[in-house]
């Protein structure tokens, strides 16, 4: 009989909170075998990375954790010296795939440097390691990985950056992969290649895997079996195709019930006074291939032209590398346009003073580590802007952020916690906060809620909507869920290389797409719809 690939016996996780101990992880147990796919879905703060670094022998150092039995092939973690867990099992045996990506990059090195170390470090040459890294690159989707090897990972958008980690989790072929949110980042067709890729991975070398993730749509069509998690605990278990179609506990039909479908989506068609009008931009970006090599432009943002209506919801779609996120911090006034104009409500952007654009227009960044400051409390973070433009006293802004942390799923728990202690869905919460609490006319959301799970990203972008009706705000939607887009957006913009190459009203989009381009998006979304019948 086979030996299971893992084996988890009664794994209980504690860690020390002010005023007690959590229990992140309580009495969990399970087994995989070689060539099956584990799915573990659950929402922010319940357990599932905290199992996942269980296994990798990476817990915080104040966690505190008990099992019976924990083995990895052949090692019993139990009795496994840090060392021994570095040498011979970490990247060789199990590699991991990080939800964060800025994170689990050294800035400090090249992209190449760090993918080829994981090799090296086991006994490879540097020339193969090297060739195995840009096999891997181009395997997953980053274009001209001979000429990026040696740039950073800032050089990087989010989506190439998670693309890097899923090759450095890859470079080993390890016998099983943990893949925490390994698609959160991505748009769909590199979340459709990078998902065949693991699955070519599976069927060729027999690999074990074990998905994370929120997004039922991928568990439902990725994974032989599914565990759901609550608090901790394992609430429902089993095949996935009998979890999705016939789920038994209420907590499961609720996650599955939070999943955005078209039929919540207003349509709203009318004419509007336009609000951020964006007049034949353009901005490119310079990159040097090696010490000496010769300087490369990039053009991220091509002739663009755009206008979008005060109250509308305008989506911009497109891959990774688009120039969807220059395109958001070109319109935030971060960065100036090398040609064009962009006016918000009339105004030039670049003649608005700093303080005031920031009354009119916020963000909502895609990596909400990056963009929070680790040195402040979450109160401290969300109360900023209204510090900075001196609105309120101190206990209307204390009762102001209370209600805004309540609007976007924060208990009071949070109120003195600090990034580091929270989650990556949680810090999203607080990043949204942040934007919302000035009450702007505009707000730019760059994947907003990517890093959340189903029934928290229901409850933000129902937020989102109810704000835009009662105060008629104007969004931009930069996403790569297409589910999110065809709920909340009245237009749609599609970006490939910097231009746009179709923009129609979203039902018209999703019934009738033009380009071929458009028609590979809608083609590569995963559903539930695809495993139940």
């Amino acid at each position: 009989m086979q030996r299971p690939a893992v084996t988890i016996e009664g794994l209980t996780v504690t860690l020390p909170i002010p005023g007690g101990v959590l229990t992140a992880v309580k009495d969990m147990s399970f087994s995989l075998k070689r060539g099956e796919t584990l799915g573990i879905v659950g929402e922010s703060g319940s357990g599932k990375s905290m199992t996942a670094h269980a296994l990798m022998g990476l817990l915080p150092s104040a966690a505190q954790w008990t099992a019976e039995r924990v083995e990895l092939g052949g090692h019993n973690l139990l009795t496994m010296s840090q060392k021994a867990l570095a040498t011979e099992v970490r990247g060789r045996e199990v590699g991991m795939i990080f939800q964060e990506p800025m994170t689990a990059l050294n800035p400090v090195y090249s992209i190449g440097r760090q993918l080829a170390e994981g090799m090296t470090l086991h006994g490879g040459t540097a020339r193969a390691a090297k060739a195995r890294a840009i096999e891997l690159l181009n395997a997953v989707g980053l274009p001209n990985p001979e000429e990026r090897f040696n740039q950073y990972p800032h050089q990087f958008s989010g989506g190439q950056r998670q693309r890097i980690v899923i090759a450095m989790a890859l470079m080993n072929e390890p016998d099983v992969l943990i893949a925490d949110e390994p698609t959160t980042a991505l748009d769909v067709t590199i979340q459709k290649q990078i998902l065949d890729l693991l699955k070519d991975l599976q069927d060729r070398l027999g690999i074990a895997i074990i998905l994370i993730s929120h997004d039922f749509g991928v568990v439902a069509n990725f994974t032989d079996r599914v565990m759901v998690m609550l608090k901790g605990e394992v609430v429902e278990q089993g095949a996935t195709r009998q979890v999705v179609s016939d789920p038994q506990h209420d907590y499961t039909r609720r996650l599955i019930d939070s999943i955005p479908r078209p039929s919540g989506r207003i349509a709203q068609s009318k004419l509007r006074q336009p609000m951020i009008t964006v007049e034949g931009v353009s901005r490119s970006y310079y990159v040097k291939r090696g010490l000496f090599g010769p300087v490369r432009e990039i053009a991220a943002v091509n002739a663009l032209s755009l206008t979008v209506g005060k109250g509308e919801t305008l989506a911009v779609v497109g891959e990774s590398g688009s120039g969807k996120s220059t395109l958001s911090r070109l319109i935030l006034g971060l960065e100036a346009p090398d040609k064009g104009r962009i006016t918000l409500d009339g105004v030039d952007v670049g003649q608005v003073p700093q303080l005031k654009r920031a009354r009119v227009v916020q963000p909502i960044f895609q990596d909400p580590y990056g963009s929070l400051n680790p040195r402040m409390s979450v109160s401290e973070i969300i109360r900023r802007p209204l510090d900075i433009h001196g609105i309120g006293s101190k206990e209307e802004r204390r009762q102001s952020v209370q209600a805004v942390m309540e609007q976007t799923g924060l208990t009071a728990r949070f109120t003195h916690a600090y990034p580091n202690q929270m989650s990556g869905g949680q810090r999203q919460r607080v990043a949204i906060a942040r934007a919302l609490i000035l009450r702007p006319e505009v707000v730019i959301c760059d994947e907003p809620t990517s890093a959340l799970d189903v029934s928290i990203q229901a409850q933000i972008l129902s937020l989102l909507t109810e704000l835009r009706e009662e105060l008629g705000l104007t969004l931009v939607l930069i996403t790569h869920d297409l589910a999110i887009v065809e709920q909340m957006a009245d237009r749609v913009v599609v970006m490939q290389n910097g231009k746009i190459v179709e923009e129609a009203h979203t039902d018209q989009l999703f019934a009738a797409p033009q380009q071929a381009y458009t028609k590979q998006l809608l083609a590569s979304v995963p559903s539930l719809e695809s495993i139940s019948r």
